[in-house]
């Protein structure tokens, strides 16, 4: 996807240049998808010199992928460059870290970003972790006389989620007998 510049650079100036592209002037831009070879040709004074070479290398441009993570606040996740092509280096933002995998606690969601390198080609990634917040509950203390029975209600501060009680009743109130403190 690049493109480069190519330059005849004669010991005398004043000539004549004829590109293997038909292109007759010092410098030609060429943007090729594949390696390619241009030759120049030069003519001053009736004498035309042997053909100059130049071969243009193309780099394949990789792409990266990062997958995405969800996890409770305080909680760490790992979000992995994964490239399509491998042996390049990695940069992470924010950051810094160089490695193909990292280890991250935010706080709140937070997109990481991801810069590939791969034989001078680039290419960038991202990978969001999404915090969830920890939800806290509330069950207020009862005083029963022995024999009876008092509901517990379970009062979260995030609504919403699930309940799972001692007894593996999962609704948010439960009736409970209990023989002895509980």
């Amino acid at each position: 996807g690049d493109c480069v510049l190519l330059a005849a650079t004669p010991s005398e100036p004043g000539g004549d240049y004829l590109w293997s592209t038909g292109e007759t002037t010092q410098t030609i831009e060429v943007c090729p998808n594949t390696n390619s070879v241009y030759t120049v040709t030069y003519t001053i004074n009736g004498f035309t010199t042997p053909a100059s070479i130049s071969t243009v290398t193309v780099n394949p441009t990789p792409l990266v992928e990062v997958n995405d993570e969800t996890i409770c606040d305080g909680n760490v996740a790992n979000l992995t460059a994964t490239p399509s092509i491998g042996g390049g280096t990695y940069l992470w933002n924010p950051g810094g870290e160089t490695s193909q995998t990292i280890s991250v606690s935010p706080s709140s969601t937070t997109t990481y970003n991801v810069l590939y390198t791969l034989n001078g080609c680039e290419a960038s990634g991202a990978g969001e972790v999404t915090v969830n917040p920890v939800p806290n509950v509330v069950i207020g203390d009862e005083t029963i006389c022995e024999g009876e029975s008092v509901t517990l209600t379970a009062t979260p501060d995030i609504i919403g989620g699930d309940f799972i009680w001692s007894n593996n009743n999962t609704t948010s109130s439960i009736s409970v007998s209990p023989t002895v403190n509980s």
